[in-house]
């Protein structure tokens, strides 16, 4: 049996940030217009009236002061409240795999190895953009890698099982350098007009070479 080891990590950060103030205007925003387009049903009792949010409401429900987001003007519009992702054409990578891409040339930097040593890829996520083809197959395709790949959807401990897939393959002998990479584009699925849960996740990617 094979000893695996991490030998190399990579995260992609996205470009933008909102802050907790910002979030909060932009949600108070959309709160006060429904709240006024809604004034007769909230006064006659047939639909509850929203309540604002607060940096201090936020930091202390959950610890966090800004998240990273791939855009940010969509969510922080108080009319639309989700990011504007432009649709790709067929031929284009996929957000993900552009984004899992990044992550995984910076994990194999790290390791001192070509992406063509990769000859296992694990996609584990908690979205993915679409469920078939696999994302993994497209990763795969964009690193120019090689062996196998498959898509793993375990909620937030895809990664983890991701990494025990990998360990698992090299101890075995069924692959000797193993791909986890974690692109989540979480912004995308969020309900950011949500009081208590908008203020939660954004967008990232992680790569582990094992």
């Amino acid at each position: 049996m094979h000893h695996a080891v991490i030998t190399g990590t990579g995260l992609y950060r996205p470009p933008h940030t909102i802050t907790n103030d910002e979030l909060v205007t932009s949600f108070n925003a959309y709160v006060e217009r429904h709240n006024a387009e809604h004034a007769e049903a909230i006064a006659a009792g047939t639909v509850t009236a929203l309540a604002p949010s607060s940096v201090e409401f936020i930091e202390k429900a959950s610890g966090i002061k800004n998240r990273y987001v791939i855009e940010k003007e969509g969510v922080l519009d108080p009319g639309r409240m989700y990011p504007r992702i432009p649709p790709r054409p067929d031929d284009a990578w996929s957000l993900m795999a552009e984004i899992a891409v990044d992550a995984t040339r910076q994990a194999c930097a790290a390791a001192g190895r070509a992406t063509s040593d990769i000859d296992a890829v694990y996609c584990a996520a908690a979205n993915m953009q679409r469920p078939y083809p696999a994302m993994a197959c497209e990763i795969q395709a964009a690193l120019g890698a090689q062996g196998y790949g498959f898509d793993m959807n375990v909620a937030c401990s895809s990664a983890t099982f991701g990494i025990e897939q990998a360990v698992n393959a090299v101890r075995s002998g069924s692959a000797r350098c193993a791909l986890v990479v974690s692109p989540e584009i979480t912004s995308a699925h969020l309900e950011w007009r949500d009081r208590y849960f908008h203020f939660i996740f954004g967008d990232t990617c992680t790569a582990v070479l094992v």
